[in-house]
């Protein structure tokens, strides 16, 4: 059955909307810009923020970054920890920790704390920050979908929030990569839908397709 998006029950969350993740001057680009482009996400992400805010739907950020002395004292790093600290992914000391221009957040946007690891239901303050306003279903999106965006859905389904995962607003570091996060998708999420498919329920111009 599909989701049913309300808007003062509902929340569009992003993770991860950063030049590290989504711009070409990226430090890990070459993992993951082929799939980014393919998937035109920033559009696409631009398209769900909009319809959002056009809707009435509260949109969260789930930012991912580091300060020097998490790159100079962390000892148990597992291999994808390893690619960013190699490459000082998200550091707060430069501009890929930044928001990308096409979705800096507004005064309506909900900037959570960063998350440090996969999850921001263990190492931010999302499942506050939603459960304070009353939300119990989340559209999700954003970066990366086998690592940031899979960990936010596990987590989210298991503190039971019904989650919707738009599949091709989201990347990969490579077609397998994604492909797997897909095939995940499927078994996890309440729901999976393209932007096109959720555009319309999030901007409540349109009701949810009837169930069958």
């Amino acid at each position: 059955m599909p989701v049913t998006i309300t808007p003062e029950r509902t929340a569009l969350l992003i993770t991860d909307p950063q030049v590290d993740f989504l711009k070409p001057e990226s430090v890990v680009w070459d993992h993951i810009g082929e799939t980014v482009e393919e998937n035109d996400v920033v559009e696409h992400l631009v398209q769900l923020r909009d319809a959002a805010r056009e809707g009435g739907i509260t949109v969260f950020y789930s930012p991912h970054y580091y300060d020097a002395g998490e790159y100079e004292s962390w000892q148990h790093l597992n291999p994808i920890d390893e690619i960013m600290f190699d490459t000082r992914m998200f550091d707060l000391a430069g501009s890929g920790s930044e928001f990308i221009p096409e979705l800096e957040p507004g005064d309506d946007t909900v900037v959570c704390s960063p998350h440090k690891q996969l999850s921001g239901f263990w190492s931010n303050d999302i499942n506050t920050q939603l459960r304070q306003r009353g939300i119990d279903t989340i559209v999700l999106a954003g970066m990366s979908a086998n690592l940031c965006v899979e960990s936010h859905l596990r987590d989210a389904v298991e503190a039971g929030f019904e989650v919707l995962v738009v599949t091709d607003a989201t990347a990969a570091a490579g077609k397998d990569a994604l492909e797997a996060a897909y095939t995940n998708y499927g078994f996890i999420a309440h729901e999976t839908a393209t932007t096109e498919e959720v555009v319309s329920r999030l901007s409540q111009k349109e009701a949810a397709p009837a169930d069958d």
